[in-house]
């Protein structure tokens, strides 16, 4: 005979401790709806509710890794909730639950459990303000077992790019990771590895290509194809924008609303492509230099010279460099190698400086008084092949120094009685006035200014074309009006050929 159904058990007067520990799935399924409401109605981040979660994160932990698969998704659920009204405090228990997401999360058949767990992740990098631990936790989980696991970390690394970009995520740690990636077996692994690979391109543009050399060649291929194809669509480098703020980013947004400055939004600076040798690692070079380098650089004999300049470039080229104390001593053996007599020793020399300064970046700047006076003293050479391999490499200082700095050394050149020096001189200043970051202070324009003044007068005429296209220049960057008590007293005719500069420069 039919009855009416059983009644449902009321689990509401079990203790929410004791119900998170109930062998019946659905008295945790009570516990963790009910921790949502209180959550939800938390007067604060700092509420009594939140403190018996941030003291013992394995409750959290429990409640992720449910054997129940509904009750799963219920816990998962109010563990988001748990950090999004905890706020960062709640960033703390990130090393306990992330890994637990990992395990037993991302891998799931159930889409809900899945997308919580996601958006789980996504929390923890906005509470944390910054996405380093989060990406530490998630990679391990590239070694899982099940694909279906493998390829949900791969979509949760993405999602953590996509949303936060590289000012929150640090790029390297994935980076190193595709390899692995496109060496899995599984077509869905390898399908959310190029869509992970399109997101970095985005962000970073060809500092990802080092990256991919370890690929097969056809992997390599489809990939290019796919990087031309969101160019070509106006999704390429460069046109990333992330979607989401850490706290802190919120915190400067507001505080810069507030105090009425148009504050630069997070994904707006993401698009200035980053340097790729940021991302690669530092190389002890020193201990690659060839032994005995000094003396071979001693010899009368300019092919054992250049057999050892050789030897120390191969050693140098690398994308980023640690630095060191012997390289002081280095970089004063190359520049001495400026006055060799055999002008391909000379070249050799300054591409080391050039390989020196790119790789080791900020930190090669306090070598310049070492490098830059004797580089501009031989663009006295005629020889426009080393002119140049001495630009590349007075360019690449000038790129880990300041304009600022940069003038001290480039004014004693400028009053050489070699015109050859000046012409090169002047072709360095005006490159570096073309791509300065800041301009000269004012107390420099004066000088600066009356100095290519009167070299507008000098006998050599490329000289005085030179003189005007920095000055030219130099008026770009800090306006007329300053310049006006040098520019005005000029003949009409230089007067005119300044203009012509200013109105030709491009900063």
């Amino acid at each position: 005979m039919d009855g009416p159904p059983p009644q449902e058990e009321d689990f509401s007067q079990i203790p929410i401790s004791d119900r998170l520990k109930h062998k019946n799935w659905k008295a945790r399924v009570s516990a963790y709806e009910q921790l949502v409401k209180t959550f939800q109605t938390t007067a604060s981040e700092v509420d009594p509710a939140f403190k018996p979660y941030l003291s013992n994160p394995d409750a959290l932990k429990g409640m992720v890794t449910d054997a129940n698969a509904v009750a799963q998704e219920k816990g998962v659920d109010c563990v988001v909730t748990f950090v999004k009204f905890a706020g960062e405090t709640a960033a703390k228990t990130r090393e306990v639950v992330v890994p637990a997401l990992v395990d037993k999360c991302l891998g799931s058949t159930r889409p809900a459990t899945k997308n919580n767990a996601v958006e789980l992740i996504l929390q923890y990098v906005e509470m944390e303000n910054g996405g380093a631990g989060v990406v530490a936790d998630l990679l391990p989980g590239l070694a899982a077992k099940q694909p279906k696991a493998v390829a949900g970390t791969i979509l949760a690394l993405k999602e953590v790019l996509r949303n936060f970009g590289t000012q929150a995520v640090p790029p390297p740690p994935i980076l190193k990771a595709l390899p692995k990636i496109f060496a899995h077996s599984d077509k869905t692994v390898r399908a959310e590895g190029t869509a992970l690979t399109q997101t970095l391109y985005q962000c970073i543009g060809a500092a990802i290509e080092p990256f991919l050399n370890e690929l097969k060649p056809v992997q390599v291929k489809e990939l290019h194809e796919a990087f031309e194809a969101l160019d070509k669509d106006g999704k390429g480098k460069g046109t990333f924008k992330a979607e989401r703020l850490t706290r802190q980013q919120t915190r400067e947004v507001e505080a810069a609303a507030a105090a009425g400055e148009e504050a630069p939004a997070a994904e707006e600076e993401e698009a200035a492509l980053p340097d790729p040798r940021s991302f690669a690692e530092e190389e002890d070079v020193i201990s690659k230099l060839p032994s005995g380098y000094q003396a071979a650089l001693g010899s009368p004999k300019w092919k054992e010279r250049k057999e050892a300049l050789d030897e120390i470039l191969k050693a140098v080229d690398k994308p980023r460099i640690k630095d060191a104390p012997e390289m002081g001593e280095l970089t004063k053996t190359l520049a001495g190698r400026m006055t060799d007599a055999n002008i391909n020793c000379v070249m050799v020399a300054a591409g080391c400086i050039e390989a020196l300064a790119k790789g080791l970046m900020g930190a090669f700047g306090k070598h310049r008084e070492t490098v830059v006076p004797p580089m501009l003293a031989r663009l006295k050479e005629r020889k426009q092949n080393v002119v140049d391999s001495l630009g590349n490499s007075l360019d690449a200082v000038f790129a880990t120094t300041t304009l600022v700095d940069i003038l001290t050394e480039i004014q004693p050149p400028l009053g050489d009685k070699n015109p050859q020096i000046k012409e090169g001189t002047l072709k360095f200043l005006h490159r570096c006035l073309q791509t300065t970051p800041a301009p000269p202070s004012p107390a420099q324009i004066k000088p600066l200014s009356e100095l290519l003044a009167h070299l507008l007068e000098d006998g050599a005429a490329p000289v005085r074309d030179e003189a005007a296209f920095a000055l030219g220049t130099l008026m770009k960057i800090v306006g007329e009006r300053p310049l006006n008590p040098v520019v005005e007293p000029l003949e009409a005719k230089l007067k005119t050929k300044v203009k012509e500069a200013f109105d030709q420069a491009k900063v």
